[in-house]
């Protein structure tokens, strides 16, 4: 079987959570994984008083130790476009078109599109306008362009709103390593959430007959995104 590439696009350390599971798959099965934010998460509240340099330095390590939780030779990568600068501009979405003809994804996971918070939105338009930017050669240059004979589909997260199919990923095997990466976070901010991490996982899986599961709306012009993910059924 032909090893995949799968991009995991987020705008803060924090917001990959919600694919763990699904990434966690992939690398268990020799896919190249690669999960990159669009910053550093450096104006987070709760640092308040801490210089940008000394949150970026914990919340790059958070993300970097994240990585090593999903499987041993997952890449992670921080962008740098600065918190709450992520803005879908022609120059942001270029810088991305030339990470895109690096990485050269098969799948790319991120934020839904009507996400509240700006950096979210920012970063999946981001991902969405680059995705045609790579496939031109003076946009790319050196790099080769990316022109997959599909459109390379986008698993957005849930979102009830979304006009788009919904899709589910088995994740009951790699279960565990979602709890981990959730306690790695909840340790060091104080949060209270596994009870709300299993309830949901484990409500998601019996939506689609299975123990555990991560829910996804999926954006693509072609059904051949099915054989990217062990996808469920349809909601």
């Amino acid at each position: 079987m032909t090893k995949k590439t799968i991009l995991a696009c987020f705008a803060h350390p924090d917001d990959e959570l919600g694919c763990i599971g699904t990434l966690a798959n992939h690398a268990k099965n020799g896919d190249r994984v690669v999960i990159a934010w669009t910053t550093s998460g450096e104006m987070a509240s709760f640092f308040e008083g801490m210089s940008f340099d000394e949150v970026k330095e914990i919340r790059e390590k958070q993300g970097k130790e994240i990585g090593k939780i999903i499987g041993s030779n997952v890449e992670t990568i921080f962008l740098g476009y600065g918190d709450t600068e992520v803005i879908p501009t022609r120059e942001n979405a270029i810088k991305m078109a030339k990470i895109i003809a690096k990485i050269k994804p098969d799948a790319v996971i991120s934020w839904g599109f009507n996400n509240r918070h700006p950096d979210h939105r920012g970063t999946v338009q981001l991902l969405y306008d680059a995705m045609t930017y790579a496939r031109i050669p003076r946009i790319t240059n050196p790099d080769p362009p990316h022109r997959p004979p599909f459109h390379i589909p986008m698993f957005l997260y849930y979102e009830k709103i979304s006009p788009l199919r919904t899709v589910y990923v088995d994740i009951s095997e790699t279960y565990p390593q979602v709890e981990k990466a959730f306690k790695l976070y909840a340790d060091f901010y104080g949060w209270s959430v596994k009870d709300w991490i299993h309830v949901r996982r484990r409500t998601d899986g019996m939506d689609c007959g299975v123990k555990f599961a991560e829910k996804f709306n999926v954006f693509s012009r072609y059904e051949p995104y099915s054989s990217l993910l062990p996808i469920n059924n349809d909601e």
